[in-house]
């Protein structure tokens, strides 16, 4: 049987014995690798780069997917109607709404992505004049599309050529179309101007555009004739990201100027696609009447 004096000692002869090992791999040899804590800037950098690219990838992968599905609708070719882009086989209510929720996909991608980026590079001016003269009835975009087909999109609002009803030939342009067309523009401090000897464009900027508008039309007319109408056009929001975009256009008509709210000429939401520096025009996401 061990003493008390025998147990201590054993104790402290292996208390010995284990302490030259007590610091095996406390001290690294020379050899030895270093574990490196990662940066967590450059995990963060990464991580925003493989979702960039994943969310250009599913872009492109939806686009191929909704032009699958599309054809052309043929509105003839009297009085320069443009080409509108149909889908003949979706035929069923649920074939309707899953076309539009890949549109709505495409749309909410561009959104999310593109918020808050600013617009005053140069491809958010030619964005701009593209839309403005198409929402005046100078110009139209092209369709996105594959191949070599080129189609100019259709007038767009009330804008474009009607028959003539004593022509049978003849085409007449649209009596809603006036000298000028008013635009108002929060997002941008100025523009280039569509050239063109009918309409005229005018255009108030800033996010007191529209207050402006309103402002100098009461001034001019509103004051002495109530009942006129100011009508014009708010090219807004704008957001761009790569090479796709999303434009929303609401295109109010108030009368005197003052009363907010009592007309509308409608609206519309724009997705177009930049090809060769050149915006085209992917899809109308919706659009609403008067």
């Amino acid at each position: 049987m061990t003493t008390v004096k025998s147990r201590r000692w054993i104790g402290l002869l292996l208390a010995s014995l284990l302490a030259p090992l007590a610091g095996v791999g406390a001290q690294p040899s020379a050899k030895a690798k270093r574990t490196v804590a990662p940066d967590s800037d450059a995990v963060a950098i990464a991580f925003l780069a493989a979702e960039t690219r994943a969310a250009a990838q599913r872009l492109r992968t939806w686009r191929r997917a909704y032009l699958a599905r599309a054809s052309w609708v043929d509105l003839g070719d009297r009085c320069n109607p443009g080409a509108l882009r149909g889908f003949a086989k979706d035929t069923t209510p649920e074939l309707q709404k899953s076309l539009q929720a890949l549109v709505e996909r495409m749309e909410q991608t561009i959104v999310l992505r593109g918020a808050g980026q600013p617009l005053a590079a140069a491809d958010s001016r030619a964005l701009l004049r593209v839309i403005v003269g198409w929402e005046a009835g100078i110009d139209r975009p092209r369709w996105d599309e594959d191949g070599a087909d080129v189609h100019r999109a259709v007038a767009t609002g009330l804008t474009g050529e009607v028959p003539d009803p004593a022509n049978k030939a003849g085409c007449l342009p649209s009596p809603i179309v006036s000298d000028t067309v008013t635009f108002v523009v929060p997002g941008f401090s100025d523009m280039e101007f569509p050239k063109a000897p009918r309409p005229r464009v005018k255009a108030y900027f800033g996010p007191e555009g529209q207050r402006r508008a309103r402002d100098e039309f009461f001034a001019a007319v509103g004051g002495k004739a109530p009942e006129a109408e100011l009508s014009y056009i708010v090219v807004a929001p704008m957001v761009i990201w790569q090479d796709y975009a999303m434009v929303g256009v609401n295109r109010p008509r108030e009368r005197g100027g003052v009363e907010v709210g009592s007309g509308s000429n409608g609206g519309a939401a724009y997705l177009l696609r930049r090809v060769g520096g050149e915006w085209r025009l992917l899809s109308v996401v919706r659009s609403w009447g008067a």
